[in-house]
């Protein structure tokens, strides 16, 4: 049995109760609940939910949220538990058993008021309470914690209010440490050593002052803003983990220190509302809940219809939960108006500016806040970040080297280059049974799209993705029978955001006619079985557009251009083949026909 608050989750009965009342939860809703609290506030993927609720079937993701959108009604004032993290799963923030915490030992007599120098409680955190307990938890546990996201994630807040919460659990103090405005790592030693010793002789080395300050103390020390001197804050951090046992360092950087002893705590998104999510209200929703408090802030008459929480819901969403950017478009909204502010987030790195006068220079604007991490990264690291942006959505390794092993760059190189900006926090690690899939947030991939425009590398890299499409469907077509078409659509399902932006690639860059009617005669089985024909006959129509009198004569005898004229609604042809779209024919007939048509000699690349 699982408990939360007065829910109760009966594994063996296999049903739900809600203040001891049954709660009739559908069968697919209750196999995900149940996988979400096994997971006891673990992440769980969405290829894990698919796998565990829908093992033998393909489905589409509006299924998934229809569920999701049963179990927030089941959780009723509770639904921000459900903690939906854009691009990844889900995951239910119960609450855990209480751990073994390590003992503080007790140093000097407690004072009535802790000492320290942390900044007066902000706005409300939104969204932030299982986070605040974990933290918490760590620096009870560990001696160094890492509290690791993107830029703009709100890991200064959350390690401020984790620090507050310990404030009576350190006799010496509390002390908030800011790094960001030190441009050498050979200054933080001496900087950090100053703080606690102000008096130290100066032909002592600072580390060494540092350990002699805090030997016998008992002391919570935040270091904030460690990315770009993290040499010398892990330097830091540990010196003080070594002489001073009783010290605890909570850190927060893009990026792990990487010594000894270290817990590291990565700060997940705000829960988002799904566009498909049949929410009773996504004002409940902590992205949803900062948005209008922000707004609200600047202007009391903000609107709060439910038209305008419609609008605020989605540019949560397209904003990935990040704080940052919700709080930079709440000020944006009041000044534009929330529906042009909606329809204009394509543009958001230009949009999203005007932030707090008093933050950092890297969090008064969303462009800023990505300038500060590409700056920072390797020239390795860039190139690879800027060119993975091509992806839609989550990608394999090999995939990654084959659009960005160019230039110089070799495959070792790639994977080194995304193990280190997984690291940094700019790229999403998530393992799927036995693989591992990487992808980057809509909006960091939006800020990559541009570095590789503003490089001039956009068509070639885009070029590329392209031609990788076309070879990964090749091959999945032309290694099976005719008769697999099941086993065919399901490995294609999770490459059909792939498929969608290597067809839009060819039809905006008005480039290869013939590499796009190819694609699309491959793509059409997919199509055809998720209810897609409109989109494919879309595609098809755009592509078939761009014919000259001449393409058309040289391919006018071939299954393609059958397939796609089919599909655009015309015909070139008297040897026309059966209807592709004629109900329970158009799949096996596409199918068939396009396995036949692959094995024919030819080139298009």
């Amino acid at each position: 049995m699982v408990t939360v608050d007065d829910i109760e989750i009966l594994s063996d009965e296999r049903r739900v109760l809600v203040a001891n009342k049954p709660f009739h939860l559908g069968s697919r809703a209750y196999d995900l609940l149940e996988l979400l609290a096994d997971a006891r506030g673990k992440l769980v993927s969405k290829a894990e939910i698919m796998q565990h609720v829908w093992p033998d079937t393909i489905v589409v993701e509006n299924n998934l949220h229809v569920h999701i959108a049963a179990i927030r009604k089941m959780l009723g004032p509770r639904s921000d538990l459900l903690i939906a993290v854009p691009g990844r799963g889900y995951r239910l923030a119960i609450e855990l058993p209480r751990r073994q915490m390590r003992a503080l030992p007790r140093t000097t007599t407690p004072k009535n008021d802790a000492l320290s120098n942390l900044p007066p409680m902000g706005s409300k955190l939104f969204g932030r309470d299982s986070a605040i307990l974990d933290g918490v938890r760590a620096c009870c546990e560990a001696s160094v914690v890492s509290i690791v996201g993107p830029g703009g994630i709100g890991k200064t807040r959350l390690a401020i209010e984790i620090a507050r919460h310990l404030i009576p659990s350190f006799n010496d103090g509390v002390w908030m440490i800011e790094l960001s405005k030190i441009a050498k790592g050979e200054f933080v030693a001496g900087e950090v050593a100053s703080i606690f010793d102000p008096t130290a002789p100066v032909e002592l080395a600072p580390l060494t002052s540092l350990a002699k300050a805090l030997t016998g103390k008992q002391m919570l020390v935040l270091i904030d803003n460690c990315e770009h001197v993290i040499e010398a804050a892990a330097d830091v951090a540990q010196t003080i983990a070594t002489h001073a046992p009783s010290c605890v360092v909570l850190s927060t950087s893009r990026e792990p220190l990487r010594v000894s002893g270290e817990q590291v705590y990565r700060v997940p998104a705000l829960d988002v509302p799904y566009e498909a999510d049949e929410c009773p209200d996504p004002s409940e929703t902590s992205s949803v809940k900062l948005f209008l408090e922000r707004a609200r802030a600047i202007d009391t008459g903000f609107a709060h219809d439910p038209k305008s929480i419609s609008f605020a819901a989605a540019i949560c969403r397209h904003l990935d939960g990040m704080p940052l950017a919700i709080e930079l478009a709440a000020s944006r909204a009041v000044t534009l108006g929330i529906e042009q502010l909606a329809s204009n987030l394509d543009d958001r790195l230009a949009l999203l500016n005007g932030g707090y006068r008093a933050a950092l220079p890297q969090h008064q604007t969303l462009k800023a806040t990505f300038d500060w991490s590409y700056d920072l990264l390797p020239n390795e690291e860039r190139a690879v970040f800027r060119r993975i942006g091509v992806f839609p959505s989550s990608f394999a390794l090999e995939a990654a080297e084959y659009i960005t092993a160019e230039d110089g760059l070799t495959s070792a190189d790639v994977l080194q280059a995304i193990g280190a900006l997984t690291d940094k926090s700019l790229v999403i690690a998530e393992r799927e049974q036995s693989a591992t899939k990487y992808s980057l947030l809509e909006t960091c991939r939006a800020y990559a799209l541009q570095k590789l425009d503003d490089n001039g590398e956009l068509q070639r890299v885009e070029g590329r993705f392209v031609s990788y499409v076309y070879a990964r469907l090749r091959k999945t077509l032309s290694s099976v029978c005719t008769d697999s078409g099941a086993e065919v659509l399901e490995q294609f399902r999770p490459d059909l955001d792939d498929i969608r932006f290597a067809l839009h690639c060819l039809c905006r860059k008005n480039c290869n006619r013939l590499l796009g009617a190819e694609l699309i005669a491959m793509a059409a089985p997919l199509f055809f079985s998720l209810g897609l024909v409109s989109e494919i006959g879309q595609y098809a129509r755009e592509v078939r557009g761009m014919w000259g009198k001449s393409e058309q004569a040289e391919i006018s005898s071939d299954f393609r251009t059958h397939l796609l004229c089919a599909m655009a609604g015309e015909s070139i042809s008297t040897r026309q083949p059966p209807s592709l779209l004629d109900g329970n024919t158009a799949l096996p007939c596409a199918f068939d026909q396009t396995v036949c048509f692959l094995h024919e000699p030819r080139t298009i690349l």
